[in-house]
């Protein structure tokens, strides 16, 4: 058997949520306000060599991902945790026990600055359509080349406009990461929490988003600033979407 470990903890507490496994079974090990809680796991089924064999069975996956999350956020509304990495695995009790024992302190400084607070995600969603027209206000030299086809003949209007559309696609992906940089700023404005900000590029192509490390009782502000967000950005095509709250795994290794 070997050990799949969900987190570190303040404390030895179980999870009311099914295991990984059908077993059901959770066990802690540590002492002394630093505990890794786990479940006993078959070898055959979670070596490295199966998990390769099953890379592509994406409903075995789903559901290992699933329970993994749900464990992560039963166990935070018990104590402070550091959530780990879906199939994080250790050999042994004994290797648990070495890993706390040698990270001792990053471990304890990581739970404190953790402690009360939780992950929530802003995600940005851009229509495209709607921003394209948005960036000839946004940036100079469109608006230059827009003024220009205004007065311009026929014949160099129909060549600036493609000029233009050329532009917009080139200046497409610095102007989406200045409004995510705004957005941004704006939260550690008001808020005064940790962000970590997320682009396209770090998200495989996905919409960009930025995660906040905040406080409980700061929950409600978020929700306020979100409101007071949304139509600044409408009439540019920018949507905000909000969730969480969520175990802070953005900010765990930080």
């Amino acid at each position: 058997m070997i050990l799949y470990v969900y987190a570190i903890a303040r404390d030895a507490v179980i999870p009311d949520c099914d295991a990984i496994d059908p077993s059901g079974h959770f066990d802690t090990a540590g002492h002394d306000g630093l505990f890794a809680i786990y479940t006993k796991v078959a070898d055959e089924e979670f070596s490295q060599e199966a998990i390769d064999h099953r890379a592509g069975d994406l409903e075995w996956l789903g559901a290992i991902g699933y329970r993994h999350q749900a464990a992560a956020a039963a166990l935070m509304k018990q104590t402070t945790i550091i959530p780990l990495r879906a199939f994080t695995l250790f050999s042994s009790a004994e290797a648990v026990d070495n890993y706390l024992h040698e990270n001792r302190e990053l471990l304890l400084k990581t739970l404190e600055r953790l402690d009360g607070k939780c992950e929530w995600t802003l995600r940005i969603e851009f229509d495209a359509e709607k921003f394209s027209e948005a960036l000839v206000h946004r940036v100079d030299a469109l608006r230059e080349l827009a003024s220009q086809i205004d007065v311009a003949n026929p014949g160099r209007a129909f060549l600036l406009r493609k000029k233009l559309d050329e532009e917009k696609k080139r200046a497409s992906r610095e102007a989406e990461q200045q409004v995510v940089s705004e957005i941004e700023k704006f939260v550690l404005d008001k808020l005064s929490c940790e962000t970590v900000a997320e682009s396209r590029l770090d998200r495989e192509g996905a919409f960009p988003q930025i995660n906040v490390l905040l406080n409980r009782d700061e929950e409600s502000k978020l929700q306020e600033l979100l409101d007071e967000l949304l139509p600044r950005y409408d009439s540019e095509g920018v949507t905000l979407a909000l969730t969480g709250p969520w175990p802070p795994y953005t900010f765990a290794n930080a």
